[in-house]
């Protein structure tokens, strides 16, 4: 009897390692209410690592436009990878890519997340990345919506233990619709994305300003060392784009890598992480 029980045992935590692999259970984001991929993966309190995990999305919405959403999670001495992301119940959800990530629903909310393909076994280290394609709200759209995640770096023993669980949020602002210029609009809030990112050549950083002031864009690596200036003008509020192919001051290519391109309008500013992949 004690040896059946054990087969059973195995069998069970096996099979439990193989579904979630597969993709995590939902409600496992930090988003209020829900838990955290500690719930299963508790060897360690969440965010106690020194890895990296980032939700790359812009930092204002317009209402029924859409945005590719980038997650990105790395860790020293880890092979295997997931995640779950949710923007609770607000705007539309597309896999775009189905080899490697997914969506389903709990509780009237949506989550995306790894497939068995989008774990990238064997990956050491990372980075490693999951996008898809995120509609913003047309009804009712609110003045802000959250997108919380949890990423989950692994040692690849197919189990729940010895792994390191991260979590974040990124809050995207309501914005007014810009871009037509046909009836005089203007950004309501400061805000900038680049895309594509990750990126392997050139990213554009789209940014817009709210009203007229001193603009500066920088790049800075994962230490805070200023790499080189994008921008630094004057200008009036409206809609503004510059491009990074991944040189520093001199004209020489950085190394592949994590780094920030901070937007700096007066006293205000805001800071995206960027990933060059080479």
């Amino acid at each position: 009897m004690k040896k059946m029980v054990m087969i059973f045992t195995f069998i069970l935590m096996a099979s439990l390692a193989h579904a979630y692999s597969g993709g995590p259970p939902d409600q496992k984001t930090s988003a209020p209410g829900e838990g955290s991929c500690t719930d299963c993966h508790s060897s360690f309190p969440i965010n106690s690592g020194d890895g990296s995990f980032a939700i790359d999305a812009p930092a204002g919405y317009t209402p029924g436009d859409t945005y590719t959403i980038t997650v990105t999670l790395s860790d020293n001495g880890q092979s295997r990878w997931g995640f779950e992301l949710t923007p609770l119940d607000q705007g539309t959800v597309t896999i775009t890519d189905a080899a490697n990530t997914q969506q389903s629903s709990a509780g009237g909310n949506t989550y995306v997340k790894q497939t068995s393909t989008g774990t990238y076994n064997g990956s050491s280290d990372g980075p490693v990345t999951w996008q898809f394609d995120w509609t913003a709200p047309t009804t009712d759209p609110p003045e802000s919506i959250t997108l919380y995640a949890n990423g989950n770096a692994t040692d690849a023993s197919f189990g729940t233990s010895g792994d390191y669980v991260y979590s974040t949020s990124v809050t995207l602002g309501r914005l007014t619709a810009i871009d037509d210029f046909g009836d005089g609009a203007l950004p309501s809030l400061l805000s900038m994305e680049s895309y594509p990112n990750p990126f392997n050549a050139v990213t554009t950083i789209n940014y817009n300003l709210p009203s007229d002031g001193k603009v500066n864009v920088s790049i800075y690596d994962i230490r805070g060392r200023l790499i080189t200036e994008l921008e630094d003008s004057y200008k009036s509020a409206g809609a503004y784009s510059v491009t990074w192919a991944g040189r520093d001051r001199n004209g020489g290519n950085v190394v592949s890598g994590i780094y920030f391109v901070r937007l700096a309008v007066d006293a205000n500013s805001t800071t995206n992480k960027l990933v060059l992949l080479k």
